[in-house]
This record gives structure tokens, sequence and C-alpha cells, in this order.
């Protein structure tokens, strides 16, 4: 996929999202299937229909299916908190560790035929990713499981060779054809992604001006202002708004000792981490130098100051070559339920940036009230 289009701070979130969902369905998936085996397995004992020892049947259809589910969701989540890890590499993590999940399922079933395909479901759905490299590897590792899912029913009923054969000839030529229906429509959505992505480069440089900040990634100063203007235009006690101001602390001493470059790296890693949280009720723009600010369209209190410290916590831990400490930021909140301008909306949140500063800096305020 295009790198312009990955740089898009609402497809990267998109990302993001799909990936926790991911982490959420192997977890479901694994509670749910070792539920449902030792239902099975209750039924064949009471009915004496296991059909092999029940050691192995415990072994081999309950314990290692969940032990491996149980594995990668722990792979899943430590990759989605990951803040090393690139969203290539998590969206990567998560696409095999959702194959590999479809792929026990489909061995540890290998009894009821249709489950044999269960991995293609996977190829499917992480065509979200735009990654080629994911759909090639795992249409290679489904082959591998429709196979070896037929070998191990051939096992299991020796006196339906002829038939398990020709369900695995069935399976494979199956996996062939969605395995290329999903790498055309992978092209075919890539490309219109990358028209999109052309059509509105060009109506911002020529229309509205760029849409997203050089440096950082965030929206840019014009489209936070215009975006923020109509969101507060329309702010009433159902629909409420939050805005948050938040810069960098001491950022003028970074530059003045290191230099505008490297004042830039702190700015660009801050951007990083503002990026994460923008999607369809969070604009983050940069308003002008270190200054950053956020509108919460949503407005919940609660949950728009859990994000800002996140915001804190995520960039204090980021390390830079050039500086002995870590840099941080503060911030400043305000919340309103009736119509606003921006301007004076800014400056109540000024305000509580200005009592975060002099309260001791690396902080969220708001009211006068620091929220760490």
């Amino acid at each position: 996929m295009d790198n312009k289009l990955v740089s898009d701070p609402a497809l990267r979130n998109l990302e993001r999202t799909i990936r926790l969902e991911f982490e959420r369905i192997i977890l479901s998936m694994a509670i749910i299937c070792v539920t449902l085996e030792v239902a099975i397995f209750i039924y064949y004992y009471l009915t004496d229909n296991v059909g092999q020892p029940v050691n192995t049947y415990i072994e081999f259809r309950i314990l290692v299916p969940f032990a491996i589910n149980t594995v990668l969701y722990i792979i899943t989540r430590f990759s989605n908190r990951s803040s090393t890890s690139t969203d290539i590499t998590k969206n990567r993590v998560v696409s095999f560790a959702g194959l590999l999940m479809c792929g026990v399922i489909s061995l540890a079933h290998s009894y009821f035929i249709p489950l044999w395909v269960f991995p293609l479901f996977a190829i499917i759905f992480c065509s979200a990713f735009h990654d080629g490299f994911i759909q090639i590897v795992q249409s290679g590792l489904s082959f591998v499981f429709i196979l070896y899912a037929g070998i191990l029913h051939i096992y299991d009923y020796p006196d339906e060779r002829t038939y398990s054969i020709l369900c695995i000839i069935i399976a494979e030529i199956l996996a062939v054809g969605i395995s290329i229906l999903a790498y055309r429509l992978e092209i075919f959505n890539t490309r219109l992604l990358m028209i999109r992505e052309r059509n509105f480069a060009g109506a911002n440089k020529f229309e509205h001006g760029f849409e997203t900040d050089r440096v950082t990634g965030v929206y840019s100063k014009k489209y936070l202002i215009e975006s923020a203007n109509e969101i507060l235009k329309n702010t009433n006690e159902l629909d409420p708004c939050g805005i948050a101001v938040i810069d960098v602390d001491d950022f003028k001493k970074i530059n003045d000792e290191m230099g505008n470059d490297k004042g830039d790296d702190v700015l660009r890693a801050l951007g990083q981490v503002l990026q994460g949280v923008i999607d369809e009720d969070t604009i983050v723009g940069r308003y002008g130098g270190d200054t950053f600010v956020i509108v919460f369209e949503n407005g919940l209190k609660e949950e728009n100051f859990e994000v800002l410290n996140q915001i804190r916590k995520d960039f204090s831990k980021k390390k830079f070559s050039f500086m002995k400490d870590t840099a941080t930021i503060s911030g400043g909140y305000a919340w309103f339920d009736v119509t606003m301008d921006l301007e004076s909306a800014l400056k109540e949140a000024e305000a509580a940036l200005s009592n975060a500063k002099k309260s001791g800096k690396n902080m969220i305020m708001t009211n006068g009230e620091s929220e760490e």
C-alpha cells in the first residue's frame, strides 16, 4: 500500500480500531471454543461415543487449542499496546494471530468438514490492512491448514478416505479462488484509496490549503479552525464539546539549546502520539509552534481526561538521543454545552494550561484542578 495512505491519521486510527476488535474476537473465540468443546466432550462421554482415548480427546481438542488461543491473545494484546512497534508490524501480528486461531479451530474440529475453510475468513477480514505480504502468507498457511485438517479427517475416518480426499481437493480449490478474489479486491481498493488521496490533496492544495501539518502529521491550523467552529456552533446540552490546548514543556529551551531540527524531532514524536486519538469524534490540529488543539465532539469529561492523560503518559515515554531527560507536555481542558466561538473556547482552555504550567508542568488541568 502507498505510504501516503498509511500516513492518513484517520485511516491509521481505523486500523488501530480493527486491531483492537481482533483482540476482542480472539479472546471471545478462545472462551467460546473451550466452553463448546467441554460441552461436546461431556455429551460424547455420557453417550459413550468419544471415539478415541479420553486423555487424547481432552488434550488435543480442549487443552491445546485453548492454550494456543490464550497465547495468541496475549501476543496480540502486547503488540497492540507496544510503543516501539510500527503500525505495519502490529497489523501483521494481529492478522497472523487471527489466522492461527482459525487454523487451530479447523484442526481441532477436523471431523466437521465445513470448518476446514475457516482460515479463509481471516484472509478476507485482514484485507482491511491493505498489506499484500499478509495476504500472500495467509493464503499459503490456509492451504496447509486445509491439507492438515483433511489428513486428520482421513486418520479419524479411514473408511471415508476417498470422500475425504475429494473434500480436500474442493476445499483447496475454494482456497485458491478466495485468495485470488481477495488479492484482486485489494488491488481495486488500493487504487480507489489512491484516487481519493490524490483528489483530496489537490482540492486541499488549491482550495483550502493543506489538510495536515507537514511536520507532525496532525491536521493543519486552517482545517482545525474550520472544523472546530462547525462543531462549536452546534454545541448544546445534548451535544457538548470539549476543547484541550497542549504544548511541550520548556520547548523554547529545547530549540535554543538543541536547535530547531531537534525541536522538530520532538514535535514529530508528539504528532505520532496525537495521531492515535484522531477519529470521527476527535480532531487534533497544530495551532502554532508547539501548541496543539484537541476538539472532542462528544464532550464526555471523564473520557476526554482519560485520553488527554494517556497522551501525556505516552509522550513522556518517548526517548530522544539528544536529551538526557524525557520531554513532557502540559494541557488545559475546557468543556461547553452551549454554542461557543473558537476564540472564546481557546481562552478558557489556555487559562487552564497556564495554571498547569504554574503548578509544576507535566499535567492536565481544568478550572484550577489537575488530572494526573
